[in-house]
């Protein structure tokens, strides 16, 4: 083999630096490797000469045009205006001589092309001569996922404290006015323990469909099913069930359920259901602007208006109207309890065929 001849390159060879010069283009490789794992830019300001070097990552969180040299100005620029005051404090922090630790904040940038607002996490060093400060390092990233998630979770947990109190001003209400009308401690614990189941079930129906809404048929279903102590898919040979499919938002469901219950443990008690061949039926239709429902008994006994008024009248007549911004009617003709109620369509959405 002559000293010209060209040997094959073994593994062993391909991994062995030979030079001090592949020593530090490994070493930036496995740096560059690092900045791409976590998706992070560099940025370097010279504070003597005023130059502002970036490289294309960071180009690109900033909206920089291609070919527009970066400055400080540009970069102060694009701030979001809520965060220009606390980004100006943090700087002179980094400048400071006294100061230990690097410069590190989260702020928004909004993009010089494309108006885009970002959220980036901004991490710098900076190297002092003789107490001047005279050039910072740094490193930028997009957090703008991590924000948008944290301002979701945020947004959940007021949502969650709103319907909290509003949920316990409901079992507040139904416990006072429960004990009000039960003439001994078992009464009570039996007609509040299945009040609360009721609201339970509402609450279930939610969960299921991420809050966002509950089925009426599956509502209506649910309700019937537990007063009248049968599976749900033997409700339909006791009650009618008869309407679009809709879902009601949290506050309609939870209303509605409670008014179901009532009306579904007074017909089992002294109506339409308290027969064997008695039975009930729950339409709805969208007319106007507006969900009008309508419970109507049959083949029970002689109804007539009872003689005070409790808590279950006091929930179909008044407060779920009130609660839903809506008008209820509660008739007594002999051959059956007739119940309505009529609120803004808004509370209700169709949906889709295939849910």
């Amino acid at each position: 083999m002559t000293d010209t001849e060209i040997r094959p390159t073994t593994t062993e060879d391909a991994r062995a630096p030979r030079s001090f010069c592949d020593e530090q283009a490994f070493a930036l490789e496995r740096m560059q490797l690092a900045l791409d794992a976590g998706r992070t830019g560099i940025w370097d300001w010279n504070l003597l000469t005023g130059e502002v070097h970036i490289d294309e990552r960071v180009r690109r969180l900033w909206g920089l045009p291609e070919g527009v040299p970066a400055s400080f100005e540009i970069f102060r620029s694009a701030l979001h205006p809520q965060d220009k005051k606390r980004t100006k404090e943090a700087v002179g922090v980094a400048l400071d001589p006294t100061h230990e630790g690097d410069y590190e904040i989260e702020y928004r940038v909004i993009g010089q092309t494309d108006r885009i607002e970002r959220w980036v996490s901004v991490r710098g060093r900076t190297f002092f001569d003789e107490g001047r400060a005279v050039r910072i390092l740094g490193t930028a990233r997009d957090i703008t996922p991590r924000k948008q998630r944290e301002q979701h979770v945020r947004v959940l947990l007021r949502e969650l404290v709103h319907r909290s109190k509003n949920l316990l001003a409901v079992v507040q209400a139904m416990s006072r006015q429960t004990a009000a009308g039960s003439p001994s401690v078992e009464d009570f614990q039996r007609k509040f323990g299945a009040r609360l189941q009721a609201l339970s079930m509402a609450h279930d129906l939610l969960v299921s469909q991420d809050w966002r809404g509950a089925s009426m048929r599956e509502l209506v279903r649910a309700q019937l099913a537990y007063c009248m102590d049968v599976p749900q898919g033997d409700v339909s040979s006791r009650a009618t069930i008869d309407g679009p499919k809709i879902m009601l938002k949290p506050e309609a469901a939870q209303n509605i359920g409670l008014a179901l219950h009532e009306l579904a443990t007074n017909a089992l008690s002294f109506g339409g259901l308290s027969r064997p061949d008695g039975a009930v039926s729950l339409t709805w239709r969208f007319e106007d602007g507006r969900l009008n429902i309508e419970w109507r008994e049959s083949g029970g006994p002689a109804v007539a208006m009872p003689p005070r008024e409790g808590f279950g009248h006091k929930v179909i007549k008044r407060l779920v109207a009130q609660a839903l911004d809506g008008t209820a009617t509660l008739n007594f003709p002999p051959d059956g309890l007739i119940w309505t109620l009529s609120i803004p369509a808004s509370y209700a959405t169709v949906r889709d065929e295939q849910a």
